[in-house]
């Protein structure tokens, strides 16, 4: 693949496939994330149970192919000074897929009463986590791009930061509804805010990412 002149590209591999690859599993995970969700707001305790365990699966096939995809670039014949930037953006994405897997567990890990886990799974809650997960379709939109010219790449980067801005309002409002209803009791207060605060990083660590694109081509990478 050829980037403002430069190859970027590893023998027989093209760095693009391998962030792809591993965004791609990354998504996964959010997918069975999401899906545990919906059974909860259901009140299936025991599908969302299947799937948190496939979160866990699907976290622990990321690592790998985080840990396979480091080795490549360790071992490709990449330009030195890009390699630290690309295995900093894989480290980021790993990040995605760690918080999902935490705020799967977090959920889960005590029972919260039916009533108080249908109020606090309300509309804003679950527009809050399909805004974290869109945020990471925007970043694998902005990895897509990397092949475009310098201006389309800056503009899929600027959508990553404009969804993740969009999730930082809507966590305002989700933890505005927490702290302000009196029904709910401590230690669901306590659980619940770290599921928002893990939820959160999703979009974070995605927007993170972004900056590593912004500063390669900072670099000259494009």
């Amino acid at each position: 693949m050829r980037i403002g002149g430069r190859m970027f590209y590893r023998k027989g591999s093209d760095i693009q496939d391998i962030l792809l690859e591993h965004l791609s599993v990354v998504m996964d995970t959010l997918r069975s994330f999401k899906s545990m969700i919906d059974a909860l707001i259901a009140l299936d305790l025991e599908k969302g149970k299947g799937y948190l365990a496939m979160v866990d699966e699907l976290e622990t096939k990321a690592d790998g192919v985080h840990r396979e995809n480091v080795i490549k670039v360790c071992k490709g014949s990449f330009f030195a000074y890009m390699r630290e930037d690309i295995l900093t953006f894989m480290e980021r994405v790993d990040d995605i897929a760690d918080s999902a897997k935490e705020a799967s567990r977090v959920l889960m890990i005590r029972k919260v009463p039916d009533d108080a886990l249908l109020r606090f799974l309300n509309a804003n809650t679950t527009a809050y986590i399909d805004g974290s997960m869109e945020t990471v379709m925007r970043l694998i939109d902005l990895v897509n791009s990397l092949h475009e010219k310098r201006e389309i790449i800056l503009e899929r980067v600027k959508r990553v930061e404009q969804s993740e801005e969009s999730v930082d309002a809507m966590k305002s409002t989700v933890l505005h509804e927490l702290y302000s209803n009196s029904t709910y009791d401590i230690l669901t207060v306590i659980q619940l805010k770290e599921f928002i605060q893990l939820v959160d990083r999703i979009a974070d660590s995605a927007e993170d990412a972004s900056d590593v694109i912004i500063l390669m081509l900072a670099k000259g990478y494009a």
